[in-house]
C-alpha cells in the first residue's frame, strides 16, 4: 500500500502536456523534413521525365518544368516556416514545464513535451535551409544540360 502513495505523489516528468496538441508536436517535429522529401522526390521525378521521356535526352524539357519545381520550393518552404511558429508557440507554452539545468532533465528524462518542441524549432530550421538551397539550385542549375 505504500508503494501505491509514493507513485500517486510523484509528478508526470511532462507536466505541461495538457497545454500543447500532439498534432501539433508531430507538425512541427515532421512537417518541414516531409515537405522537403516531397520536394525533392517530386521535382527529381518531373524534371527527369521532362528531359527523358524516351530513350535519347532531350535538349530542352519537353514543358515548362521550372514553375512546377519552383512551386514546390516555394510551398515547402512556407509549411516549414508555418512549422518552425508552431513548434516555437509550442516551445513557450513548455519551456517552464520542470525546473533543473538541462543535464539534469536529460538524465532524468522530465520536460519530454518541451524537448519534442525544441526537436521541431531545430528541424524545422535545418529543412527550412536546405528548401533554400534547393530553391537555389532551381535558379542555377540547367535543367536538361548534357
Amino acid at each position: 500500500m505504500a508503494d501505491d502513495a509514493t507513485l500517486d505523489s510523484q509528478r508526470h516528468p511532462a507536466p505541461a502536456r495538457a497545454r500543447v496538441a500532439l498534432a501539433a508536436l508531430v507538425f512541427g517535429a515532421a512537417a518541414a523534413p516531409f515537405f522537403w522529401n516531397l520536394h525533392l522526390l517530386t521535382s527529381v521525378a518531373v524534371t527527369s521525365h521532362a528531359c527523358f521521356p524516351g530513350r535519347e535526352p532531350l535538349a530542352s524539357p519537353i514543358w515548362s518544368v521550372w514553375w512546377i519545381t519552383f512551386a514546390l520550393a516555394v510551398f515547402g518552404i512556407l509549411v516549414s516556416i508555418a512549422a518552425l511558429v508552431v513548434s516555437v508557440r509550442s516551445w513557450h507554452e513548455t519551456r517552464g514545464e520542470k525546473p533543473g539545468s538541462a543535464t539534469h532533465l536529460v538524465s532524468s528524462g522530465d520536460g519530454r513535451t518541451r524537448f519534442i518542441a525544441m526537436c521541431g524549432i531545430l528541424t524545422s530550421c535545418l529543412f527550412l535551409v536546405a528548401l533554400g538551397f534547393a530553391m537555389l539550385a532551381i535558379f542555377l542549375a540547367p535543367i536538361c544540360e548534357l
